[in-house]
């Protein structure tokens, strides 16, 4: 079964350290976890271990300086949901995309790669799916459709195209 411990390294050696690009409609991101995502942990979650600054709320400077832990927090509620997955590499790469896209991006594209239902929700028939198709054929279809959907991105928001040659070596990309 996929681990998330495993595929951990993958994604943040895609995520880098901490940007705050004015192009970047995710703003200000620390390893991959945007300002959005961050305070909506802290609500869901609580200010504990995350407010590093003491001055009770949450803002760029304690998104910069998240612990290890926190991160790993945030990845595992926020974007693995694949424990149940036989194929370590097809959760690997449905967890990057899941960070670099959103959630349901991600899993639209997976449960297309599979031929699954595609509605955006990951759950036991997307898992069977995923799990009864062949992984390089899935690996292939979420390269495609990754690349596909970051070349439409700058199509229609031209101040990414500085982010396209990354985001199209992260497409091309496959977890061993």
């Amino acid at each position: 079964m996929a681990d998330i411990v495993k595929a951990l390294p993958f994604i943040l050696a895609h995520e880098g350290g901490w940007a705050d690009d004015p192009d970047d409609p995710g703003g200000a991101t620390m390893r991959g976890v945007t300002l959005a995502v961050f305070l909506g942990y802290g609500r869901d979650h609580g200010l504990q271990g995350l407010d590093i600054d003491g001055d009770g709320d949450l803002d760029k400077i304690d998104l910069r300086n998240i612990t290890p832990q926190k991160l790993s927090d945030i990845y595992r509620t926020g974007y693995w949901r694949f424990d149940g997955l036989t194929s370590q590499a097809v959760a690997t790469k449905v967890f990057d995309l899941a960070v670099n896209m959103g959630l349901r991006p991600a899993i639209r594209m997976a449960q297309a790669a599979c031929g699954a239902r595609v509605d955006g929700e990951y759950g036991s028939q997307t898992e069977a799916a995923l799990n009864a198709a062949d992984p390089d054929r899935v690996m292939d279809s979420l390269c495609c459709s990754a690349s596909a959907r970051y070349q439409a991105i700058v199509a229609s928001r031209p101040a990414s195209r500085k982010f396209l040659q990354g985001w199209l070596r992260r497409a091309a990309e496959v977890p061993r």
